[in-house]
Parts: C-alpha cells; sequence; structure tokens
C-alpha cells in the first residue's frame, strides 16, 4: 500500500519525464533531419550531441529534481499530513519508500535511451551501439540520484511548492561553477560533465557520487524523523 501510495504522489512527474526522454530519442534519429544538416558523424554524432553531450541530459538533470520532490513538510504544506502519519507505518519505512521509488524512476528514465536508440538508429541504418547506450545510462543513474537525493533533502527542509527546486537548481549551477575553476578543472567534479564521459568509465567519481547520495539520503532521513509536525 506505502509503495503504491508512493507512485500515486509521482506518477504524474514520471510519465512526463518517460514522454521527454522519449522524444529526444525519437528526434535524435527518426527526425533528426529537421534538426539540420549531420556533421561527418552521421546519426551516431547526432545522437551524442543532442542526448548524450547536449539538451537531452541537461532535461534529464532537470527532471531528476522534480522527482526527487517530496517528504512530510512537502505534505504538510499540502495538507495531506495527516493522512499519511496516520498510516501504520514508521517515519523511516516512509522515507525509504519515497527514495526506493525515486531511485527506481531514475533507473528506468536512464534506461530509456537503451531501448529506443538501437532499434530506431537501425531503422535509418546508422545502428548505435547498445554498449554505449549501457555506458551512458549507468552515468545519468549514477549522478542523477545523487541530484535526486539533494532535491529530496530541501523538500524536507523548505515548505514552498517550488523551493526545493529552485534551490536544487541553483545548487546544480553553482556545482559547475565550481568545477570549472582552473585548480579543480582536471579532476572533472562538474556533474554534467561526468553524465557524459564518453572515453571510460569514471568508476572513482561514481564510487564517490555513490557515497555522497547515501549522506545525503541519510541526513533527509535524520531531519525528517527529528521534525515536530
Amino acid at each position: 500500500m506505502l509503495w503504491y501510495k508512493v507512485w500515486q504522489e509521482s506518477r504524474t512527474r514520471f510519465a512526463i519525464a518517460v514522454v521527454v526522454l522519449a522524444g529526444f530519442c525519437l528526434l535524435a534519429t527518426l527526425v533528426h533531419r529537421k534538426l539540420g544538416p549531420l556533421g561527418s558523424g552521421g546519426v551516431t554524432s547526432r545522437i551524442h550531441d543532442l542526448i548524450y553531450s547536449g539538451t537531452a541530459k541537461g532535461t534529464f538533470a532537470v527532471l531528476s529534481i522534480f522527482l526527487g520532490l517530496g517528504g512530510l513538510v512537502r505534505e504538510r504544506a499540502r495538507r495531506t499530513l495527516t493522512f499519511t502519519l496516520a498510516l501504520p507505518v514508521t517515519r523511516l519505512q516512509l522515507i525509504r519508500t519515497q527514495i526506493g521509488v525515486g531511485l527506481l524512476q531514475l533507473a528506468l528514465l536512464s534506461l530509456i535511451p537503451v531501448s529506443l536508440l538501437p532499434p530506431l538508429s537501425q531503422l535509418v541504418h546508422e545502428p548505435f551501439p547498445l554498449s554505449n547506450t549501457l555506458h551512458y545510462s549507468l552515468l545519468w543513474f549514477v549522478c542523477s540520484s545523487f541530484i535526486f537525493a539533494v532535491a529530496y533533502l530541501l523538500s524536507a527542509i523548505f515548505e514552498g511548492e517550488y523551493t526545493a527546486a529552485v534551490l536544487c537548481y541553483i545548487l546544480l549551477m553553482l556545482q559547475a561553477l565550481l568545477a570549472s575553476w582552473r585548480p579543480l578543472r582536471p579532476y572533472r567534479l562538474n556533474l554534467m560533465w561526468t553524465m557524459a564521459e564518453a572515453s571510460r568509465m569514471p568508476w572513482n567519481r561514481l564510487l564517490m557520487l555513490a557515497l555522497l547520495t547515501a549522506a545525503v539520503f541519510a541526513l533527509a532521513a535524520w531531519r525528517t524523523q527529528k521534525q515536530d509536525f
């Protein structure tokens, strides 16, 4: 019942994200000629430019923010908190379920290019390798999980409808600016750079992000359990 409740609360945002990402995949393959002349790399180059190095990647990061909006503070603002607290579950169970559903949604979203790009690119006779899509999907999932966790933590602190989303977006921009600072640039700490890493899998950065994500989730859980509603 709890998983179904959390799914019901986030299904609209998830459905919008599915449509948007699927639309980008269609645009990069079947409708690519409407985007202008192709370069020497053909459809493969267009997929990299639009999906993995450009607009779709940034859009996915923003969608991750909105999927992370939740928590009891937000429910109090929407006046649904009384019903939620009356459920025969602990706050920790609720938090685990919200995080679990969110991560599952992110995993499914990150796999949309895996399921669409190889077959769609085959239709235009310029196949895009499945291994490439799997490579980027793992990068997208790990990076978006951290963005999701930050948005979830901010939702546990700020009550406004879009306050947490705006603050998370600002933090994402500040992180990008800080990572582009010359002394830090060699470490490639920018999340957007990591999501588009093409040469090899940056396992050290992914492990660091996974640990940071777990720490942010733990902080959000602690904050929610300590709040007096």
